[in-house]
């Protein structure tokens, strides 16, 4: 059997926003997503190559230093042997940095996020873990840090 939908997004999340180059995080991207990805972030359709730009952007505003902590995840597997399911969690990405309204100045976010996933394996093969996620529903917003916490982390 293989891991839970939760253990697998936990690695799978963290390899493509803790990567630490440009080719680990699209390697990262395309061990996780699906080719033919449905994606829509707050509401709004994007095609998967947007959710790569919306990736690499952050990687490259906090120079390959973000970090993610899962706050929880709800899964239900299609199967006993967790190939085909859903999850449903929240977490947040640290050291986020993006420019102030009207300024060039980076100041530093968490990205708050909640997602919904449909995961299916994409070979038959029950020896090989081709798990992707194929269909992706991303509610997020930036939180800003405030100045006093920026120093403790």
């Amino acid at each position: 059997m293989l891991s839970t939908f939760y253990s697998w997004s936990i690695e799978h999340i963290k390899n493509v926003f803790e990567a630490k180059s440009e080719r680990d995080c699209l390697k990262a991207l395309d061990d996780t997503f699906s080719q033919r990805l449905e994606f829509t972030f707050n509401g709004s359709p994007l095609p998967r190559v947007g959710l790569q730009k919306i990736v690499l952007a952050m990687l490259q505003n906090s120079g390959f230093c973000l970090n993610v902590d899962w706050l929880n995840a709800v899964e239900v597997p299609r199967d006993g042997s967790n190939r085909n399911g859903m999850l449903g969690g929240y977490y947040v990405i640290r050291n986020v940095k993006k420019p102030l309204p009207g300024t060039a100045k980076l100041a530093l976010f968490e990205r708050h996020k909640s997602v919904n996933v449909e995961i299916e394996s994409e070979s038959s093969d029950p020896s090989v873990d081709s798990r992707r996620i194929v269909k992706l529903a991303i509610v997020a917003t930036d939180v800003p840090v405030p100045p006093a916490s920026q120093f403790s982390i």
